[in-house]
């Protein structure tokens, strides 16, 4: 039902966009300034639902994207192969609204240097592998698993797995990771997005371990101030925010 209704507040933020755009301008008679109105229009009601930036991207870009494939005449099997490789790089954009987001490497020196000895770690939305690879170069007493659902970023977060040596102490899976067992693991890791947040915590609540730490880049949980906040400096990231369970069990 959430990506149902996320799916459908997309359409009508370009829905809207369109119809506005026409109160001004005619399509068929001045298709310019419609389609420039009807960019402008989209983003900006992408900014006041306050989608991530990849999202306002998208809305900017989607109707001239249109247009063009109308206008060049594009082969059917154009467009299928468009959406195959947009679902296979940002497939949890599309139905979880997670955008396909990469820490920075003063994040992970951050966490590398608070992370327990020993520690295995779980990196939710493990994407391209930076998080666990580096975190295995730098820290190797840590057991790290990372786990990513779009192709895409999965596959090349296994070839820099081969070209890193196959480290001992990494696992890189395909799947989901509201599936896995998260009771195994001492720290959480997620650099998601706001949405997801609230189920993250419930989550990690129920089935993590006792003793677990859950850690999330710059996003927060509503109503749960974390216990420790690492700062950061750059732009975007700007602190990891770093909460204890209280009474999940084991």
């Amino acid at each position: 039902m959430m990506r149902l209704a996320a799916l459908l507040r997309h359409a009508g933020i370009q829905l809207l966009a369109m119809l506005l755009a026409w109160v001004f301008w005619a399509p068929l008679l001045t298709p310019l300034p419609w389609l420039a109105a009807q960019c402008l229009l989209a983003l900006l009601l992408a900014s006041v639902l306050r989608c991530s930036m990849p999202q306002r991207l998208l809305h900017l870009l989607f109707m001239p994207l249109v247009v063009l494939a109308l206008w060049q005449q594009w082969a059917p099997w154009l467009y299928l192969c468009g959406f195959v490789l947009l679902f296979a790089l940002s497939r949890n954009a599309l139905t979880e609204r997670v955008p396909l987001y990469l820490s920075s490497q003063e994040s992970i020196a951050t966490l590398a240097h608070w992370l327990p000895p020993g520690a295995a770690v779980l990196d939710l939305g493990s994407g391209d592998g930076r998080v666990v690879l580096q975190l295995a170069r730098q820290r190797a007493d840590l057991q790290l698993c990372g786990v990513e659902n779009a192709l895409l970023p999965w596959l090349w977060s296994r070839w820099r797995y081969l070209r890193a040596g196959r480290p001992a102490n990494v696992s890189l899976r395909y799947g989901n990771f509201w599936d896995l067992d998260w009771s195994r693991f001492d720290v959480i890791h997620a650099f998601l997005s706001p949405a997801p947040m609230a189920r993250v915590w419930a989550h990690f609540q129920q089935h993590a371990a006792n003793h677990a730490q859950l850690v999330s880049n710059s996003f927060g949980i509503a109503a749960v101030p974390p216990q420790q906040r690492l700062p950061l400096n750059g732009p975007l990231q700007k602190e990891l925010l770093i909460w204890r369970h209280n009474h999940g069990h084991r």
